[in-house]
């Protein structure tokens, strides 16, 4: 026999509080109890308090793949599928940036919304699908119904899908409603996607590139991609595509012009050094960090405006690509833009488990 799941652990610790809170304080009826208990919880009324917490636990059973306890807590609110998240996000956008297409179908069944865009993004739960190579829940959500924009026909790879945007040899006009959040040099939000149809071409070229799509970049780039536009990060198409790191696709987008010297915003970074410096500072999945230096270990020391790739690391509070970093040749005497060695700056940055390792 099965233990029964309890989905709201905290809920009913609360709801026990309440009832002993009646008794101390001799109050008439259950409801003002849990009323005042929601108060000095800073919540307007205890149905909200009920509702914050269903919502908190729904996200943490996506977060952590705790398929069981998901299916309790949507069980009992199903509403929760329809419900938008502080942060402006939903429980079928994150199921989608973690990948569990599973969960995408309960929710849409409950009424999740494959439409609902990101807080002030132009994503959709499945261009935010594909920005985040969750590609398994991308495929779920074109099962369901969901029609991919030229933008997220790029993210997919797919050829075929790309072709229905030149029907006739001509773009369609709005081939794409979702798009790269992209800032000006003074951090004012860029139109997403951009207004520009020809500039929408190379928006969804930066999506290949960052997903590696080598096929979809190809054919993109025929139709007249600029491989020097500026996507996400402030990064170039070649700045992604070395990012993806897929035999052939950064040299395709140099034969097509791309340009090797243009300078990233964040890291200050050629599209080379770029390709590498995201990994430290998106703390992703170590092996790809291996994969680049045992193809050129001279990258354990690339070097961006800011400082080396250890500097990079540190600042990001990675310390398994410093350990990495170190295994591989890094140069812990390397000065960065503010002449501090990586000792120096882990120490600066209150960081001194990894001020030790570069000691």
């Amino acid at each position: 026999m099965t233990n029964k799941i309890e989905p709201h652990p905290y809920l009913v610790q609360l709801r026990k509080q309440a009832k002993e809170l009646q008794r101390s304080r001799n109050i008439p009826k259950l409801a003002e109890a849990q009323f005042e208990l929601a108060k000095s919880l800073d919540f307007a009324s205890w149905p909200k308090l009920v509702l914050s917490i269903q919502q908190k636990d729904l996200a943490a059973s996506i977060v952590e793949g705790d398929k069981d306890r998901f299916a309790a807590i949507l069980a009992g609110n199903p509403r929760l599928a329809k419900l938008e998240f502080d942060d402006g996000s939903s429980p079928v956008l994150m199921a989608a940036e973690y990948d569990d297409p599973d969960m995408i179908s309960a929710l849409y069944a409950a009424g999740g919304s494959l439409k609902k865009k990101y807080a002030n993004s132009a994503h959709t739960p499945l261009s935010w699908a594909l920005t985040t190579w969750s590609y398994h829940a991308a495929v779920r959500l074109v099962e369901l119904g969901e029609k991919p924009d030229l933008f997220c026909s790029a993210g997919l790879g797919s050829v075929e899908l790309l072709k229905q945007f030149w029907p006739d040899g001509r773009l369609v006009a709005n081939p794409s409603h979702t798009g790269s959040s992209r800032y000006d040099s003074e951090g004012n939000r860029l139109p997403r996607p951009p207004v520009d149809p020809e500039e929408q071409v190379s928006d969804a070229l930066y999506l290949a590139c960052r997903c590696g799509r080598l096929d979809a970049a190809e054919f993109l780039l025929e139709k007249g991609a600029d491989p020097n536009y500026v996507g996400y990060a402030g990064a170039t198409c070649l700045h992604w595509a070395e990012f993806a790191n897929v035999p052939g696709l950064a040299d395709l987008l140099r034969q097509h012009g791309g340009d090797d010297t243009l300078i990233d915003p964040i890291f200050l970074a050629t599209p080379r050094v770029f390709g590498v410096f995201v990994l430290f500072a998106w703390h992703l999945p170590s092996w790809r960090l291996r994969v680049r230096l045992n193809e050129d270990r001279s990258l354990a020391n690339a070097r961006g405006g800011h400082g080396t790739a250890l500097h990079v690391a540190i600042f990001n509070g990675n310390r398994e690509a410093v350990e990495i970093l170190l295994e591989y040749g890094a140069d812990k005497t390397a000065l960065n833009a503010e002449g501090s060695t990586p000792y120096q700056q882990a120490m600066a940055l209150g960081k001194p488990e990894l001020a030790e390792l570069v000691k």
